[in-house]
């Protein structure tokens, strides 16, 4: 589980999420942009860029994608809910979020079949990628913790045995 978000750390995560959206909808609207002109309103300026009005809907959608992200992901406003759970309720309420999206700012035409193929391919891969990646940066701070807890033990123990020797030494003085 997360720790508790600052609103510092909350809006890091909503800026590098944007970026990186920002940046792949400018590198897919150089490649695509001309051929899905009229097609969408994320290609509305063609091969030139994404418009003001599509990066504020993505900057919208990236700060309600934070703010699920923070309420399934730490003990803020649900504390006794397991983590598949949370993941899945997560992934469920984003997917939800996206549609309300596509039907209120046009991203892609709502009644073509392929094109809600095209997203739930996409977001499925999304999804599985963002797993992959939760999954090893939890191993590793799991590695981290375990190795500080190796260290705790062994000056634990160190500590104990040097009290030991100090008690038997102090016995030895005493008897002598």
């Amino acid at each position: 589980m997360e720790k508790r978000s600052t609103i510092f750390g909350f809006l890091a995560q909503v800026f590098m999420i944007y970026g990186i959206t920002t940046g792949l909808l400018n590198v897919f609207c150089m490649l695509f942009g001309s051929t899905a002109e009229g097609y969408s309103t994320i290609f509305s300026l063609a091969g030139t860029g994404v418009g003001i009005a599509t990066s504020f809907q993505f900057l919208l959608a990236v700060t309600i994608v934070i703010i699920l992200r923070i309420i399934f992901m730490t003990d803020m406003l649900i504390k006794n809910m397991p983590v598949p759970a949370r993941i899945t309720a997560m992934f469920v309420s984003v997917f939800a979020v996206i549609v309300i999206f596509v039907f209120a700012f046009g991203w892609f035409p709502a009644d073509e079949l392929l094109a809600w193929v095209m997203f739930i391919v996409c977001f499925a891969v999304s999804c599985a990628v963002s797993v992959i990646i939760s999954t090893a940066a939890e191993r590793q701070e799991n590695r981290k913790l375990d190795e500080a807890v190796s260290v705790f033990i062994s000056a634990l123990a160190e500590k104990q045995e040097n009290r030991r020797l100090e008690e038997a030494l102090r016995r030895v003085k005493e008897e002598g």
